[in-house]
């Protein structure tokens, strides 16, 4: 294997010389990454960068796995639509396009009348109405994601549009705007009710809670305003001046303490059950807020890189001059540091491209978004896609197969009463006949413990093999603690990695559909039959208490002996039926 890497391009590959195939081809934006956005499931993150490409990445292993470059201009938004299988992009090239993440292709594009540039996206919670705000005329347009046709274009902002958002109910349509104010549109009424919330500075975001109630803006000065939606009023506000103030950058004539400008946030997100605030800007940092008490709980950092320009809080004196830093300043050629600034972008190259310029990209965070899920937090920043979570994404076992794991180790560790070991060491040695052996000796009151324990490196083998013998095996309940109990204590894991456990959990499903149906069938026709017996008995019963005296009347014995003989050839019949073997006192 050959591993090549580009820092220009933030590319990288791996090369299998014998056979001349890719065993690895990853690369990032090629500019900065403008936006970021989760699908509903939380597994797959979608990004937008400057050089007008789409990128869709996998949550768990940041791999990227389709690339759409359909765009002639710069990516400014992104928004997955109902079902995590469309995506859809806005750009700065006038076209709003919709993805197919199954068929991997663009199957629907959306333009204005006129030719615009679109610089915020929304997509109803019903996936079924796709709008988009411009930086040109300042309107909002809609259309129908199934029929690709212009609906309506809502008008009254005075000034560019900087975000927009649907309610999660899907009522009513929230956009943001650097005119001061925030308009909430009732687009599905006649009506056209137009709600208007008035900032004093420029609003640069907005984000509505999860359950809808309440939506917070942030504006140009560093707030971060709350407004309870049913009664267009303000509830709070957070001063967030001091909490963004980031690092200094090379050509500020202040230090980062005294300087004024970059405090503030460009882009907001709630957690999922709406309890916290996460606020990224053009700084170093992320805040992450408490929305009940307005506290901050956390600043993120989101890079240490000391060629970034804007992550040093204080700057080195003796790279001060009078004419600014002498980072910034080209050399003539004439100095003797003149080789040291020389361009060698070719061999040979000596003076270099008098034209260029020395320009250090700046530190800053563009978007952020919560996952849906709850555990995880992406940003969109200048190193590119940054993702942040609660949960350990790698899984590695220290303990492999050594000389020590044999069959009579396990079964004296099972014997010992360490079910634990004695199951893990068996799923390393992979011997069918001694993990069941192992897994059948555990206690039935030792497996809540057992499950909740259980290394998650082996959880998934623990379920498939589950499904293999669940329908062979007469020992139902105790399988059924076992499932219950994995999936309760391991339910996050499996959360998270359901794409990669879908066909075990399908297996597992089956599995026990198959037998409740079976059991069912059983219980139904031994219902049904003992019904029988106890209304003949009692009609029995009946006759007989009415003509005692009738010698033709039949009696208990002759009912109840008939029946238990029909009955014990039925219930022989039913078992040769069914496939399931069921316990006797079932």
């Amino acid at each position: 294997w050959l591993a090549f890497g580009s820092a220009k391009l933030g590319q990288l590959l791996v090369w299998e010389w014998q056979s001349e195939t890719y065993v690895l081809k990853q690369q990032g934006h090629f500019y900065d990454m403008a936006c970021v956005a989760y699908s509903g499931d939380g597994q797959y993150v979608a990004t937008g960068g400057d050089d007008a490409k789409l990128k869709v990445w996998n949550a768990l292993s940041g791999y990227c796995f389709i690339t759409f470059a359909e765009h002639t201009s710069a990516v400014t938004a992104a928004c997955f639509a109902k079902g995590s299988q469309v995506v859809v992009s806005a750009s700065l090239d006038g076209t709003v396009r919709a993805y197919d993440l199954v068929r991997y292709r663009n199957f629907r594009i959306f333009t204005s009348p006129t030719p615009v540039q679109f610089t915020s996206l929304a997509v109803d919670p019903s996936g079924e109405i796709v709008c988009a705000g411009c930086q040109d005329t300042f309107e909002i347009y809609l259309w129908s994601m199934q029929t690709g046709r212009l609906l309506d274009v809502l008008s009254g902002h005075e000034a560019p549009i900087s975000g927009l958002a649907f309610r999660p109910d899907g009522l009513s349509l929230a956009s943001s705007s650097w005119d001061k104010t925030v308009r909430v549109w009732d687009v599905f009424d006649r009506t056209k009710v137009v709600e208007r919330l008035g900032h004093s500075h420029e609003v640069l975001a907005l984000a509505f809670r999860p359950d809808g109630k309440e939506l917070c803006s942030s504006t140009l000065d560093g707030q971060i305003h709350f407004w309870d939606v049913a009664k267009a009023a303000p509830t709070a506000s957070i001063e967030g001046r001091r909490d963004i103030a980031g690092g200094r950058k090379a050509n500020d004539r202040v230090t980062a303490a005294n300087n004024p400008a970059g405090k503030c946030f460009n882009s907001l997100g709630y957690s999922a059950d709406g309890s916290a605030v996460l606020a990224g800007g053009n700084s170093k940092f992320v805040c992450l807020y408490d929305r009940r008490s307005r506290i901050l709980l956390r600043k993120f950092q989101v890079s240490k890189n000391q060629s970034l320009d804007g992550v040093q809080d204080k700057l080195n004196s003796k790279n001060m001059t009078e004419a600014g830093s002498a980072d910034l300043i080209d050399s003539d050629g004439i100095d003797s540091d003149s080789e040291k600034h020389a361009d060698r972008s070719l061999p040979g190259v000596r003076s270099g491209d008098k034209s260029s310029r020395l320009l250090k990209p700046e530190v800053r965070t563009r978007d952020v978004k919560f996952s849906p899920t709850g555990r995880q937090w992406a940003a969109a920043s200048t190193e590119g896609l940054l993702i942040y979570s609660l949960d350990e994404t790698l899984l590695f076992d220290p303990y492999e197969l050594d000389e020590d794991v044999t069959p009579e180790t396990i079964r004296d560790l099972s014997r010992k009463g360490d079910h634990l070991r004695a199951l893990v060491n068996a799923f390393r040695l992979n011997e069918k006949y001694v993990i069941r052996e192992v897994y059948e000796a555990v206690p039935p009151l030792d497996v809540a413990l057992l499950t909740k324990d259980f290394p998650e490196a082996y959880l998934e083998r623990l379920l498939k093999f589950i499904a293999s013998i669940l329908e062979s095996s007469q020992l139902l309940e105790y399988h059924l603690r076992w499932v219950a109990g994995l999936l309760s204590n391991h339910g996050t894991f499996v959360k998270t990695r359901s794409v990669s456990l879908q066909s075990v959990l399908r297996m597992l499903q089956r599995g026990i559909t198959r037998v409740h149906q079976d059991i069912g069938t059983v219980c139904d026709k031994n219902y049904y039959a003992l019904g029988y017996l106890l209304d003949q008995g009692k009609r029995a019963a009946e006759a007989a208490a009415n003509d005692d005296d009738d010698p033709n009347a039949i009696t208990m014995q002759d009912v109840f002996g008939n029946a238990s003989d029909d009955d014990s050839d039925m219930a022989d019949s039913d078992a040769m039926d069914v496939d399931t073997q069921v316990p006797a006192n079932a």
